[in-house]
């Protein structure tokens, strides 16, 4: 149930506590299996026992069709003149024509009946009332006809003494109920949707409603896109135009009778052209002359949506404040971003965090992966601490540093310590430190010790060092939280509130009102001071619950940036990914399949991910793809900090594919990944899925993703296959028929 190496180091109450645990879920996945097969077993059983049910109707349909068939058969007869009874034999397809011919003439020949006189017509003998089928006339013979069975017959024969007979018949055959009521199915369109889907596939509901309605939904899309790209009201006074853009369109040379289409023509490309000049416009305005419909414009050409706090307008450039109340960008670091970064304009999230955070602002930042956001929060967290007096900076020995910044992995922290030194290296006097675990906590003690301006590192180390008094906040005013969600789910909460409880700055006023005079306070005295009050910043791909209590505790009326609507997972909804997912029937398909992949959609100079969820089916792994001629490195919790260091400088220069737990699916800012290959499936959410292929098609490239499913996956079968459907990527037809694909979409597993 547990390896026995995963024990190793335990003690024996724990060993036991353990076992215990294993065993508990042991047994509620079995329940869970007895309880789906039981469920599948019911189905089938009343499934089998409507199936009886139709085929006994059907038998006892088609005896009382033949017995139906016996009568009018019988019903039929011929008068002669010795005034013996006549049976006419007809065939089946004759009695068919019949019937076919006789219901439609049915109601005509009883309204007939019922409109004549009855007396009048049994005086002369030609049909007799609730008569048994007998004909009497003047003549010697009399012709009878009894018609048994399910239809009615009634003959009439007159005649002279001759052998044939000359009188009228009627004929009553009552119509066939083909679908009586009590044969038609109790099921709703949407069981038989259901039906259709298990039995057939997702081809099987494309049918004319499903085309008609997925039709009406895109003129809706088209619809609503156009109201809002031109919902902005025009007047003199705002018209983008005005400085003779339409001067010089092109004149359109058309006879008379095409006016109209000219005219249609010539205002199409006026819109057109107006458009583009009014996002050229809105960059190379002046700023003074910006108004509040300029700057709706540019959020919307930059996917950017801002809810919540009150936010300044976005960055146009670099070296451009947005308004007044932000101060512009400090000079070394323009130089640094310029020379160093090799940034040349902002990307999205940058844009519009930045201004915020050099408003002091509380910042809640939602972007995908590779889209900057280290620089969107260190920008403005250097600004603020070049813009601080020399003497404050001097104290940072015997006060602590002057900003934090918290990230879930020690790859991830690295990372970030790296940027902020490239955003430094124009400057020596602002250090910064990494505090990981995995390195001598002496030494990191040392370098605080010694005085640093940033600090960098996990919650756990930064705990430890705030108990052991390595470390002091006393005059931190400003804490980044990046990948808060991770933190959460890696059960770091407790550390992170100790941390946050531990700052020297104070909390803002729950006025809105007055917090925003608080920041603006501390703006105007920061060249003088440490700000009183602390400015918190957190970055997160998804917001559960806990994220949110911490956001309620620890952040005021901050301004919430999300770009591009990615707010599911570290990939968001990446429409730059290729993602495909491939069912096998068997986790033993697993290493062909790998092969097939590595082999046929890779070449060697490629940089390629293949993620497992175990640490201790790594080395099986890599060994698995050197038996294919590649060359391997392995990452996972268990390596020491050295040796991941090193795994990931050659993962880096290229050359070599890297087998990796989740250890490496967030945070990891490794560019040009080609392909990653998800060999086990995530067991824990899909937010874990998103943020493995978010590793690839980072800054705007193009990346593809390959994952295997098997049975054994169903836990995260209806999340991937809801996510799928919303990116418009392929759904595999075991997948999509799959019992637990349609029993929990929508729904992550908890543990």
């Amino acid at each position: 149930m547990i390896h026995p190496s995963l024990l190793l180091g335990l003690t024996e109450e724990q060993k036991q506590e353990a076992l215990a645990a294993a065993a508990a879920a042991r047994r509620a996945e079995e329940r869970a299996e007895q309880r789906a097969l039981a469920k599948a077993m019911e189905q089938k059983r009343q499934e089998r026992l409507r199936e009886q049910e139709q085929e006994k109707e059907e038998k006892e349909r088609r005896l009382k069709e033949k017995g139906s068939g016996i009568g009018i058969g019988a019903g039929i007869n011929s008068g002669n003149g010795s005034g013996e009874k006549g049976v006419i034999f007809l065939s089946k397809r004759k009695r068919q024509e019949m019937r076919i011919s006789q219901d439609t003439s049915t109601t005509r020949t009883s309204t007939i009946l019922a409109n004549s006189s009855t007396g009048s017509l049994a005086q002369k003998g030609r049909i007799q009332p609730n008569g048994n089928g007998n004909g009497n006339g003047n003549g010697n013979g009399n012709g009878n006809g009894n018609g048994n069975g399910n239809g009615n017959g009634n003959g009439n024969g007159n005649g002279n003494g001759s052998s044939a007979s000359n009188g009228n018949r009627a004929i009553n055959i009552p119509s066939r109920q083909y679908k009586s009521s009590k044969h038609q199915h109790q099921l709703s369109s949407a069981e038989l949707d259901a039906i259709k889907k298990s039995y057939l596939g997702e081809t099987a509901l494309d049918d004319e409603h499903t085309s008609q309605k997925k039709q009406m939904e895109e003129r809706k899309r088209a619809r609503q896109k156009k109201k809002i790209t031109f919902k902005f009201k025009w007047d003199d006074s705002e018209d983008t135009a005005a400085n003779g853009a339409f001067d010089a369109l092109p004149s359109l040379q058309v006879g008379t009778g095409n006016r109209k289409k000219a005219r249609k023509s010539n205002d199409i490309l006026e819109r057109e052209v107006g458009r583009d000049e009014v996002l050229r416009n809105v960059m190379t305005r002046p700023l003074k002359n910006m108004t509040t419909r300029d700057w709706r414009i540019f959020r919307e050409n930059y996917d950017i949506t801002v809810r919540g706090g009150k936010a300044p307008p976005p960055l146009r450039t670099f070296r451009e404040s947005s308004c007044t109340d932000v101060p512009p960008i400090h000079p070394i670091l323009i130089d640094s971003i310029e020379n160093v970064l090799k940034y040349k304009e902002p990307s999205p999230i940058q844009r519009q965090a930045i201004p915020i955070g050099l408003q002091r602002r509380d910042l809640i930042g939602v972007a995908e992966t590779g889209s900057g956001k280290t620089a969107a929060f260190g920008i403005p967290l250097c600004h603020l601490i070049f813009s601080l007096p020399t003497a404050i900076l001097s104290t940072v020995a015997e006060n602590g540093p002057l900003a934090l910044v918290m990230a879930p992995t020690r790859e991830l922290a690295i990372q970030i310590d790296v940027e902020f030194k490239r955003l430094l290296s124009r400057q020596t006097n602002i250090k910064t430190a990494c505090i990981v675990g995995g390195q001598s906590i002496q030494q990191q003690a040392m370098e605080l010790r010694n005085g640093v301006h940033v600090v960098v590192g996990t919650p756990g180390r930064l705990n430890d060092c705030l108990e052991s008094a390595y470390l002091v906040l006393n005059q931190c005013s400003y804490i980044v939280l990046d990948e808060a969600d991770r933190m959460i789910d890696l059960g770091f909460a407790p550390q992170i509130e100790s941390i946050l409880d531990a700052m020297g700055g104070l909390m803002k006023s729950e006025n809105e009102k007055q917090a925003y005079e608080q920041e603006l306070a501390d703006l105007r005295g920061i060249t003088e001071r440490v700000p009183t009050h602390r400015l918190t910043a957190m970055f997160s791909a998804t917001m559960p619950s806990e994220v949110q209590r911490i956001a309620r505790k620890y952040l005021r009326h901050p301004a919430v940036v999300n770009i591009g609507g990615s707010g599911g997972g570290g990939g968001g909804k990446n429409r730059r990914i290729h993602q495909t997912v491939v069912f096998l029937s068997s986790p033993s398909m697993k290493e062909r399949a790998m092969k097939d992949v590595i082999m046929q959609k890779t070449r060697a100079s490629d940089k390629v991910l293949v993620f497992v969820n175990e640490k201790r089916n790594t080395e099986g792994v890599a060994r698995m793809i050197e038996r294919m001629g590649r060359r391997t490195v392995v990452l996972h919790g268990g390596k020491s900090q050295d040796e991941r260091e090193k795994n990931l400088d050659s993962f880096r220069r290229g050359g070599v594919i890297l087998v990796a737990t989740d250890v490496a699916g967030r945070g990891l800012d490794i560019p040009n990944i080609k392909h990653v290959i998800n060999y086990d499936m995530p067991t824990r959410s899909i937010d874990n899925y998103c943020h493995r292929i978010g590793r690839t098609a980072r800054a705007g490239a193009e990346g593809f993703a390959t994952s295997f499913i098997t049975n054994e996956d169903e836990g995260i079968m209806g999340p991937l296959k809801s996510y799928l459907e919303n990116v418009g990527a392929a759904v595999p037809d075991k997948l999509a028929r799959h019992p637990a694909a349609a029993s929990a979409v929508g729904k992550s597993i908890i543990h």
